[in-house]
């Protein structure tokens, strides 16, 4: 059985080579835009990081006026409230 034994079209062979060529370049382009991106969402990130780092870890003045509000009987639960917001109703 014999195989195809001509040597490859030289035209042939720079159209490929020349259509993988401007796949290369489109990659590349597209990667540029997603490395412009992933830098945008690294500074963004920095920014939540920052913040939440200057946020103090208890927020003790919250903390005791809930401690006081449960203390008197005057915090209320809505649970139907609490439900739909689990639910995102």
């Amino acid at each position: 059985m014999r195989i195809e034994l001509n040597p490859p079209d030289p035209q042939g062979v720079s159209t490929e080579q020349t259509s993988t060529s401007s796949a290369v370049r489109n990659t590349g382009q597209a990667a540029g835009e997603e490395a412009d991106t992933f830098s945008t969402d690294t500074v963004t990130l920095s920014a939540l990081a920052s913040r939440a780092l200057q946020t103090p870890e208890v927020r003790q003045d919250q903390v005791e006026s809930l401690r006081q509000s449960i203390a008197s009987g005057q915090y209320v639960v809505d649970a139907q409230g609490v439900a739909s917001a689990m639910l995102g109703c």
